[in-house]
């Protein structure tokens, strides 16, 4: 004669045979259990050792989840605490520069220029063809270079050139004459305050 199989109600823990539809006891209704699922243990059954066992346990789980709870209470009000109470709120003030380091250094003065001395000119000569020229004579259309000769050498850059009657002659700053008509000019001849000067008749 078989054994028949009882099955372990969820709700009560009550145990009855398997066949029966609802458990006798609490009334919830017998669910069919697949051959894989695992049979109810002993700590399903009320009053058993393994029952009592469990129930410390899940005691003793929501007591640990409690503390850790109110740890994570304690950790974010002293973070809030600090927060308020710190360093956080107050102005950063940087130092205020020395005089000395703000003042700008002043320039320095800029140097006057030392003024290049006039050269004494100590003799003033018109030349042409190396020789000095008292005055010529030429044909209108005709050039002449003529030349300066200055002494000391370093005055030579102060050489000028101009014509009284430009009607009749033309000279450039390098001596160069133009017969441009007939008549009588004057070329002179200046450097640093000492003149020389040249007649001229065009014909």
């Amino acid at each position: 004669m078989g054994v028949a199989k009882t099955t372990i109600c969820p709700n009560c823990g009550a145990e009855y045979p398997a066949f029966r539809a609802e458990c006798p006891n609490c009334g919830m209704r017998n669910e069919m259990r697949s051959e894989r699922s695992p049979r109810g243990s002993d700590a399903v059954r009320k009053g058993t050792a393994a029952s009592r066992r469990a129930q410390e346990g899940t005691r003793w789980q929501f007591i640990i989840g409690l503390c850790l709870v109110a740890a994570v209470i304690v950790a974010v009000v002293l973070l809030v605490t600090t927060t308020l109470n710190g360093s956080y709120d107050k102005p950063v003030v940087s130092p205020s520069p020395s005089p000395s380091a703000s003042a700008a250094p002043s320039p320095s003065p800029t140097p006057t220029p030392t003024p290049t001395p006039t050269p004494e000119v100590t003799s003033l000569t018109i030349t042409f063809l190396g020789s000095k020229t008292e005055g010529f004579t030429a044909k209108t259309g005709d050039k002449i270079q003529l030349a300066a000769s200055v002494a000391p050498d370093t005055a030579k850059e102060g050489v000028k050139w101009s014509v009284d009657n430009e009607s009749v002659i033309k000279i450039d700053e390098n001596g160069l004459v133009t017969a441009v008509g007939t008549g009588k000019a004057t070329i002179t001849l200046e450097c640093y305050g000492k003149t020389a000067t040249c007649p001229v008749i065009i014909r």
